[in-house]
């Protein structure tokens, strides 16, 4: 069956989106998006580091013998995910755990006399 050349077609990616729920689904998806930036931007700013996130857009096509297309659109917005929280510690002979390092000999301040200096002049 042959399209008339009047008809109009869609040409765009968003031309498609446009069409779900009545028009309603393309502003909501972009205003989720948009909120998506901004979590990405602050996280980016707040952690000194490149935010990362991922958008996912599924669009399930079904078309019956007649031609009828029946479009399934279906997004995932997924922000940046918190850093893990990190501590140091090493364990000891018996399997403890400690916060000082046992291969680091323990610096101990000591008294370098009777807190009195000398002045020299170059010889």
């Amino acid at each position: 069956m042959e399209i008339p050349s009047s008809a109009p077609q869609l040409r765009s990616l968003d031309q498609m989106l446009s069409l779900a729920d009545g028009g309603d689904y393309l502003p909501d998806l972009l205003s989720r998006i948009e909120a998506n930036n901004v979590e990405m931007r602050s996280f980016a700013q707040q952690y000194s580091t490149t935010a990362k996130g991922k958008i996912t857009i599924t669009i399930d096509v079904a078309v019956d013998p007649f031609g009828a297309t029946q479009m399934t659109m279906d997004d995932k917005i997924v922000g940046p995910k918190s850093p893990k929280r990190k501590a140091v510690a090493w364990m000891t002979g018996d399997g403890g755990i400690t916060t000082h390092n046992p291969a680091q000999s323990r610096m101990e301040i000591r008294d370098a006399g009777n807190g009195r200096r000398e002045l020299r002049a170059a010889e």
